[in-house]
């Protein structure tokens, strides 16, 4: 009997033996304070991209863009004065550059695409500073082109209004983004400063 009381001292002494080592270590714990799930984690380490909150909506609006990118990049590929017509409501006879323009734009559907399954900030940050460039410049060369344009049509004012729409979703999700990594940035600083 008194062996097993000695041994179960024994075994409480070397957990707390081991739980005291593991706080000197500093392992156990994330720099936030949440405890590891598991060994697995706790040896792999602390990944944000595990733990990421995206805004709502953000997923749909990746989709709608790589729908939208990859519709106008087929569109000018496969029927180049069609798209000339209908977006600046003139001709062009030329369409070597409206085909290398829908080559960029597959270039760039495609990067939509890579990205809708991605958490990583970095990336849709990125490719949503890309959409707000992209759209931004499209819609002032299309404002640009319309008073050149003999026949005003309703279709090139709808598509500028689908840009502008375009353009303030992209500067919306990409305010959130931006808000959530300085105040998160903020915070990282801050748990740096106090150790």
């Amino acid at each position: 009997m008194d062996s097993s009381h000695d041994s179960e001292k024994h075994s409480s002494g070397d957990l707390h033996s081991r739980l005291k080592t593991r706080k000197l270590l500093g392992v156990g714990e994330t720099d936030d304070g949440d405890v590891h799930r598991s060994k697995l984690s706790q040896i792999l380490g602390h990944s944000d991209q595990l733990y990421i909150r995206l805004p709502p909506g953000l997923r749909i609006w990746q989709i709608v863009m790589a729908i939208i990118m990859s519709t106008m990049a087929l569109w000018a590929f496969i029927f180049p004065q069609h798209l000339f017509t209908t977006m600046y409501g003139g001709e062009f006879e030329n369409t070597l550059p409206i085909r290398l323009y829908g080559v960029s734009l597959v270039c760039l559907s495609l990067m939509y695409w890579y990205t809708v399954n991605t958490v990583d900030k970095d990336m849709i940050r990125l490719l949503l500073l890309c959409s707000i460039s992209f759209f931004t410049l499209h819609t002032i060369v299309s404002a640009l082109c319309l008073p050149f344009v003999t026949t005003l049509c309703a279709l090139p004012l709808l598509f500028l209004c689908v840009r502008l729409v375009c353009i303030c979703v992209s500067v919306y999700f990409y305010w959130v983004f931006t808000r959530d990594w300085k105040s998160s940035s903020k915070e990282h600083w801050r748990l740096y400063k106090q150790q």
